[in-house]
């Protein structure tokens, strides 16, 4: 089995929508954290900008703990 190290990145939803040129790694968990609601999650996939993934659907956060 090959061995991995998880690359989550965090910032707030302002600094995100700043990084107009940054593309994610493959895998790669980008959170957008609020100040008054639960933080949101994309997944990089190595091609696209990290302003144009989508954000991870039916997902839920309980005790900052993000369940998918």
């Amino acid at each position: 089995m090959q061995k991995s190290n998880a690359v989550v990145k965090v910032d707030t939803e302002a600094n995100w929508n700043k990084a107009i040129n940054y593309i994610p790694d493959n895998f790669t968990i980008i959170v957008y954290t609020y100040e008054n609601s639960a933080p949101k999650v994309k997944i990089g996939d190595g091609v696209t900008v990290v302003t144009k993934l989508p954000f991870l659907n039916n997902k839920e956060v309980i005790n900052g703990t993000l369940v998918l």
